[in-house]
């Protein structure tokens, strides 16, 4: 017996000759696939405003029905092991449920405020960055996105009424605004601001360094447009896959909205929002994995076929990936 418990020892020791330590280490740490997975409701204001943050942090956002965590999503976060979940959004829009749900998968965070406003103020407030950030109006989804294809878009809340319709009342630190016997809702004095023939109503966020425009066109003061008529290709965002406008981020490609002369680099199989940011994670994350893998074999087709093995294996759902080849290939030998 002690003959026999002598050559096992010696044919374990053997093996960790050959093949060194780590053919044998027990319980190793499953890696992240991204550093973080920002999680959203299927509405578009908390996701548009989580896309700088996202980008920066070398992660995903997926998004999910307020009240229930997608099962999809679920499986897709099971897969991916980030870092840190980061939600954004208040119990409102992503409930506490979800969150006790997503605490299965990894450290979680929320960040949240009030109002959209209050919650794009504190995303930004987590960015490192000296990108140049411009007023837009909180509920125009379409200049949001066209800012962001340059810019930091700031989040402000601007309502215009005509005072013959409108009844306000001033008190000392407060106006409250009604119309048609209705409250509208009750601002700071140094929020409301009365000119000929206009009512403005405008919620500023608490951010250093940015000038304010007391106009409901707030997102064209200071803003150039980019020019992006030297790209071929575009990533197409609306308000049915918001989270694209991370991919276009990713692919240093414009994000076009609606009809465009431009060839959208990716299709979208219907309206819903949660299973198109699936759509958007799952290629995002063989983009980088193909990245990653072309640093070391110098051959595109190779490392995109190998990230789609790789990833499979981890139950990824490569099959939704459909990125044009020319467009991987800029990504990978950028």
């Amino acid at each position: 017996m002690k003959i026999k418990y002598i050559t096992l020892l010696l044919i374990t020791l053997l093996i960790i000759l050959i093949n060194g330590i780590n053919a044998i280490t027990i319980g190793e740490e499953k890696p992240s696939l991204v550093d973080i997975v920002v999680i959203t409701n299927d509405n578009w204001v908390d996701c548009l405003s989580a896309i700088d943050y996202a980008y920066e942090n070398n992660g995903v956002i997926l998004q999910t029905n307020g009240d229930m965590l997608n099962p999809d999503v679920e499986q897709l976060i099971s897969a991916i092991n980030p870092k840190k979940i980061v939600i954004v959004g208040g119990n409102n829009v992503i409930s506490k449920e979800i969150e006790k749900d997503l605490e299965k998968y990894g450290t979680v965070v929320r960040i949240w405020g009030k109002d959209r406003v209050e919650t794009n103020e504190k995303v930004i407030t987590q960015l490192n960055t000296n990108k140049t950030m411009v007023l837009v109006n909180s509920h125009n989804f379409s200049n949001i996105v066209k800012v962001s294809n340059q810019y930091i878009p700031v989040y402000v809340a601007v309502m215009v009424f005509n005072p013959n319709e409108v009844v306000r009342h001033y008190n000392k630190d407060t106006v409250q605004i009604y119309k048609n016997n209705r409250l509208i809702g009750t601002y700071g004095r140094n929020n409301v601001v009365e000119v000929p023939k206009k009512v403005i109503v405008i919620k500023k966020p608490n951010i250093n360094n940015i000038t304010y425009c007391y106009d409901e066109n707030i997102e064209e003061f200071g803003y150039v447009p980019v020019n992006f008529t030297d790209s071929y290709y575009g990533v197409k965002v609306d308000k049915n896959n918001p989270s694209a406008l991370l991919l276009s981020k990713y692919l240093g490609a414009p994000a076009i909205i609606g009809s465009n002369n431009k060839k959208s680099i990716i299709k979208y199989t219907d309206n819903d929002s949660v299973n198109n940011s699936i759509i958007v994670a799952t290629n995002i994350i063989v983009l980088k994995k193909a990245k990653e893998l072309y640093l070391t074999n110098n051959d595109v087709g190779q490392s995109l076929n190998e990230a789609k093995t790789q990833l499979w294996s981890k139950k990824i759902p490569v099959y939704k990936y459909g990125i044009p080849y020319g467009c991987l290939r800029t990504y990978v030998e950028k």
